[in-house]
């Protein structure tokens, strides 16, 4: 009975250390231009970060870019976290993190693994664009900026 006591405080300690980064990608067809939104979740705190994307042929391109773009960018906080979530409306950069494979966007995942300070901690979340409101208009102004 002791021991579940010990791993319930366990688990609330390393609960409160949780990392959430959530994701989204802008994309114009016409013009190729792309752009990023993050809102990094931490210890409560919010904060929120938008970027222009560059070498972007296509909006799928454009969310594993938005993913090496956020980790490059919080790799100091993520380095201090044992868990780390992803949250993205895309399907198939979820899909492909889960797996470690993406038929047509292999060097991105691997770009993402070898980033990543826990891999195996790393979990990613697919959310609906509806969910996913915060990253999306940060990637919105972004492409406009």
């Amino acid at each position: 009975m002791h021991s579940g006591i010990v791993r319930t405080e366990e688990k609330s300690k390393k609960g409160k250390n949780v990392i959430r980064l959530a994701i989204d990608a802008a994309y114009q067809k016409d013009s190729h231009h792309a752009s990023a939104g993050l809102v990094l979740v931490q210890d409560g705190q919010q904060y929120q970060k938008k970027v222009r994307l560059a070498g972007c042929e296509d909006n799928h391109k454009a969310e594993f870019l938005a993913l090496l773009w956020a980790i490059k960018s919080e790799l100091a906080i993520l380095k201090t976290s044992q868990l780390v979530e992803i949250i993205s409306d895309s399907k198939i950069l979820v899909s492909s993190m889960q797996k470690g494979y993406a038929k047509h966007y292999q060097k991105e995942v691997d770009l993402i693994l070898a980033l990543l300070p826990n891999p195996d901690l790393t979990f990613y979340t697919w959310v609906s664009d509806r969910k996913n409101q915060g990253p999306h208009h940060l990637a919105m102004q972004a492409l406009q900026d």
